[in-house]
């Protein structure tokens, strides 16, 4: 079965994925897999009541299919059968129970026994065993379709035990319960999905990837420079400046209002080679101050901000120089070559390979957005009523992933990981994300199914390499994992990226090009030409 990475969403769905996750891949990911079992989807999911008679053993089942992929069992069990394996307990207590005045193993009275073992605890003995029997033999014709562990008893107990109304606690009346179970859901498209058509805006060009390529070259050139204090002139383009800096909005009346918050900062060692990378407008406030003045600005933040609620406002910027630095970078010639990138001997290959990288990752990011474009489509197309089974499995797996990703990328310790593993903790995740588990349940089961339909299929070699790379990252980062499951889910990431490349062979993806800009005048660096 394909599952859809994501947001993860995890392509984390957008680049993460279900645990067992590898963690460092940079191949798209497809969010995490379902661990229901699914022989198949359903089709068509009746929603009629369905009478059938079990084994013809004093079982009766009634099928209720819900709106909810709840399958409803209501099972009523005889009272003959209920006094069958009543008698078998019995049978089994009188050789165990010690009374007074008996032997052991002698023939005794039923009350006697149930007395002395206790009644209720005779009758919960008698409704296990009974139920024990009974559930599998009421599953049978619902097997296939069931999904993993999402079987539950939803009559209460205590009801079961009025049908046990005898005087030393035998069956007087049929047993009735109900089984719910989750079924592999109907996916209902809304339309088809081959005729999927998305537009996705190019985030780089040529001529972006070379002005990245040579910032990421000049960011290594600065890490073998040096720095040089100077006390004699004012902030220049392209010095480092060590700054304090307040900010406040501005009141209607001119006057300074609260403070910004996330932008003050003591010994804000700024960079003004990087350009208005923080906030634009701030290096042509910060220039022309000498060391020990104070300046104050005003400056817009864009309306891309990441605090929503200062995105188009204006603010007052105080900004006090404490020390100012000239950056004195080395010769980039052939001699540095190897301490940029070991085992490089010219700069012409080192350039090359930096140029090399970047395109790579322009490339990926491009995929990735195809990739996002396509499967929020396909999460749209499609109406599945969604069991809670499903959502739980989706949710706790999401959850593992994220822990995972923390703990891999160092922000936590494998002691703090496993003091967040908890059902309380999974559960607040899945409270507060259910909008994008649902959404990941309904973008796996899409998937699923337009794998069956145009049957993709994985091969075994690319099953053997993909689970090798799981058990790697499993065991380099010491994690215990189930082997079967592990396989199960390599196969359900393998068939979800063959889906997804399908639908990108199949469908209309159209890609518009990042338009040219005019060449920026050089912000104080050094422009190495590519």
């Amino acid at each position: 079965m394909a599952s859809f990475a994501a947001s993860s969403r995890v392509i984390t769905a957008r680049s993460a994925r279900s645990a067992p996750v590898r963690l460092s891949s940079s191949k798209a990911r497809l969010p995490a897999a379902l661990s229901a079992r699914r022989q198949g989807h359903v089709t068509s999911c009746a929603r009629a009541v369905r009478l059938m008679v079990v084994n013809g053993e004093g079982v009766t089942v009634v099928e209720e299919m819900g709106s909810d992929s709840r399958l409803r069992l209501k099972v009523v069990v005889t009272k003959e059968r209920a006094m069958e394996t009543y008698k078998s307990i019995l049978k089994e207590l009188s050789k165990k129970v010690k009374v007074p005045g008996f032997r052991s193993g002698a023939k005794m009275n039923p009350k006697l026994v149930a007395q002395t073992y206790g009644v209720q605890n005779l009758k919960a003995a008698v409704l296990e065993e009974l139920m024990n029997k009974t559930m599998g033999e009421a599953m049978t014709g619902v097997s296939s379709r069931a999904l993993d562990e999402s079987d539950r008893i939803e009559t209460d107990m205590e009801k079961l035990f009025e049908s046990f109304m005898g005087s030393a606690g035998e069956p007087t009346a049929d047993i009735c319960y109900t089984i719910g179970v989750d079924v592999a859901p109907e996916v209902k498209w809304t339309s088809a999905y081959k005729d999927i058509v998305v537009e996705v805006q190019a985030t780089s060009n040529a001529q972006t990837v070379k002005a990245t390529a040579a910032r990421e070259l000049l960011s290594k050139l600065k890490d073998l420079g040096t720095l040089r204090v100077v006390a004699d002139r004012a902030v220049q383009e392209g010095d480092v400046a060590v700054i304090d800096l307040v900010a406040c909005r501005v009141n209607a009346d001119g006057s300074d209002g609260e403070e910004v918050a996330g932008v003050n900062n003591k010994n804000f060692r700024f960079d003004t080679s990087e350009g208005d990378g923080f906030l634009p407008g701030l290096v042509a406030g910060v220039t022309g101050i000498t060391t020990g003045e104070t300046k104050t600005f005003e400056l817009k933040f864009p309306d891309g901000w990441s605090n929503e609620s200062l995105r188009g406002q204006t603010a007052r910027f105080t900004a006090t120089v404490k020390e100012t630095f000239l950056r004195e970078l080395p010769v980039a010639d052939d001699a540095l070559a190897p301490k940029l990138l070991p085992g490089i001997a010219t700069m012409a290959e080192v350039k090359a390979l930096i140029l090399q990288a970047v395109e790579q990752r322009a490339k990926d990011q491009l995929e990735q957005d195809i990739n996002m474009a396509i499967t929020d489509k396909l999460a749209d197309m499609v109406e599945i009523p969604l069991p809670d089974s499903m959502l739980q499995e989706q949710g706790r797996q999401n959850y593992s992933v994220r822990m995972l990703q923390l703990l891999n990328e160092g922000q936590i310790t494998q002691e703090v990981l496993n003091t967040m593993m908890t059902e309380a903790m999974v559960a607040n995740y899945i409270e507060h994300n259910r909008a994008d588990v649902e959404r990941m349940v309904r973008l796996t089961l899409a998937v699923e199914d337009i794998q069956q339909k145009e049957r993709i299929t994985v091969d075994a070699a690319e099953l053997d390499k993909e689970c090798a790379s799981s058990r790697a990252e499993f065991e380099r980062l010491g994690q215990q994992f189930d082997e079967e499951r592990l396989v199960e889910q390599a196969k359900e990431l393998l068939e979800g990226a063959k889906v997804l490349q399908w639908l990108k062979d199949n469908c209309s993806v159209t890609v518009k090009p990042l338009k040219e800009v005019e060449e920026a005048k050089a912000d104080g660096s050094v422009v190495f030409k590519f």
